[in-house]
């Protein structure tokens, strides 16, 4: 009984499923292994979803938070892995790069991931050693920006393209830039990075300018599950973001965005790929929103064929 009741469960959740051979069951389903992390925030979802999509097949998938990996299993099912996409060069994931370093033997690639930073973090990033060897091992690697090029001190000609998730996104919704400018701006928080206090004084912020105040923690949860989080950037004009992925999602939707940086990545981001400016401090909002510059056009069509590019060298080298 209790079994049954569980399976109605799962069958009946919204949340993102997919098949994560890391824990419970284990049923292989792909010769390919894709390294993910599983925290609900939605930035860990959308790259996955994308290369399945680029790929044309659902991949099984490893939690990088469950280590050490089984690699008798790995070895036994799998032809190649996959690390990727998101900010899985983030110190938190060590352990996950030294068990790969060590003890990987089938191909790798790693794609549409980048290192974070943030300001709050006394330890920035995975070590710069273990990285440099699993990406000189790595049969194809892409990254999503300047910044982890620079601090892993990597191949200057790397394959660098905006996040997946653009792939994702022009897949699933019509994408597109408002004709008529409105006044709704969508909060994009990072809720482990933003101080408490900054939350209201950002909501007073963009409404004293005018703005009709949306919020998100762009964390994916049974009322509000993947697509509803993402309708919301399509339903609004503008975004106002302290997390990454709330600029890339913005960007994927041609929203213009006013990031503000807790972590220098959000900065690399707007560098190389435009779409909106970046701002150091919550105090400078009040001018960014006056200003025109933050709706600045953006080469979203380039990007998103340089990004589909790699997907194709990808699924070309797995048919080969």
């Amino acid at each position: 009984m209790l079994n049954k009741l569980k399976r109605i469960l799962i069958t009946t959740s919204r949340l993102t499923r997919l098949n994560d051979v890391s824990k419970g069951e284990r049923r292989v389903k792909s010769k390919t292994l894709q390294f993910y992390s599983a925290n609900r925030n939605i930035g860990n979802y959308l790259p996955v979803l994308a290369i399945h999509q680029m790929l044309g097949e659902e991949l099984d998938v490893w939690n990088i938070h469950k280590t050490p990996i089984d690699w008798d299993f790995v070895h036994k099912n799998y032809s190649s892995v996959i690390i990727g996409g998101a900010g899985l060069l983030h110190s938190v994931f060590e352990k996950f790069w030294i068990d790969i370093e060590k003890n990987c033997k089938l191909p790798i690639i790693i794609w549409g991931i980048g290192v974070c930073l943030p300001d709050n973090d006394s330890v920035k990033g995975v070590p710069k050693q273990v990285v440099q060897s699993v990406f000189a091992k790595a049969k194809f690697a892409n990254i999503r920006d300047e910044l982890t090029r620079d601090f892993y001190e990597l191949d200057p000609n790397i394959s660098i393209t905006a996040c997946p998730t653009l792939v994702y996104i022009s897949n699933s919704f019509s994408v597109g830039a408002k004709v008529k400018n409105g006044n709704q701006v969508l909060h994009s928080s990072h809720v482990d990075l933003e101080p408490v206090s900054s939350t209201p004084q950002i909501k007073k912020i963009i409404e004293d300018a005018g703005f009709t105040y949306k919020f998100t923690a762009n964390i994916e949860t049974e009322k509000l599950p993947l697509k509803k989080v993402l309708k919301m950037y399509q339903d609004c004009d503008y975004v106002v973001t302290t997390r990454l992925h709330g600029a890339i999602i913005a960007y994927a939707f041609k929203r213009p965005y006013i990031a503000i940086s807790f972590d220098p990545k959000i900065a690399a981001f707007n560098k190389l790929y435009g779409g909106g400016v970046c701002i150091t401090g919550v105090d400078q909002l009040a001018f960014a929103l006056s200003s025109d510059q933050f709706k600045a056009k953006s080469e979203y069509e380039k990007e998103l064929v340089r990004v589909e590019q790699f997907g194709q060298l990808i699924k070309k080298d797995f048919t080969n």
